[in-house]
């Protein structure tokens, strides 16, 4: 004959404690899986932003690269050189006086480049309009000429480094790009 529990046996409710303490384990562990899958979002978040604003200021940087070249294109005679930023274009000496292995353009803080460079402005969504410096960097003599085959002694070439720099909707976001411009003058 089987037996029955008898009333106020303990057997019915240490299973349901044992249900409640799995529950509430189980709980926990969803927490945890949720909470660390939120600061994945908000790290991704913060990434996508940074890109973003990354090629916003890539894009001004390329917009004041264009300028520049547009400017050097537009001259007819040989634009004048200064050591100290007083026309548009600077010579070689004036920008990098220094002798020290590091380029100018890594020296330079945004105060110089609010003092010396030239803005192209237009660019919308940017913490601070892009900028750029144009400096001369060689003169080629009648008939030198980097161009193979074409048998005819080029003009005198002159060859411009141009630096830009663009900033991005954040003002710490900098990105400078340099492009070398070379074209005949009369």
């Amino acid at each position: 004959m089987a037996r029955r529990p008898q009333a106020g046996s303990s057997t019915g409710s240490s299973e349901r404690g044992a249900v409640l303490a799995f529950a509430l384990v189980f709980l926990i562990v969803l927490t945890v899986i949720a909470v660390g899958n939120m600061e994945t979002t908000i790290l991704e978040e913060r990434m996508a932003g940074n890109l973003q604003d990354y090629n916003v200021a890539f894009q001004a940087s390329e917009a004041a690269l264009a300028a520049a070249e547009t400017w050097l294109e537009d001259q007819i005679k040989l634009p004048a050189t200064s050591t100290n930023g007083s026309t548009m274009v600077w010579s070689n000496a004036g920008l990098e006086p220094d002798t020290d292995s590091e380029p100018w353009w890594n020296e330079r803080p945004a105060t110089w480049w609010t003092a010396n460079g030239r803005n192209a402005a237009g660019m919308p969504g940017v913490a601070a309009q892009p900028q750029y410096v144009i400096e001369e960097l060689f003169m080629s003599g009648k008939g030198q000429s980097l161009n193979l085959g074409t048998g005819d002694p080029p003009n005198q070439r002159v060859y411009h480094r141009i630096t830009s720099r663009g900033i991005g909707g954040n003002q710490n976001t900098q990105v400078m790009l340099q492009s070398t411009y070379a074209r005949p003058y009369d």
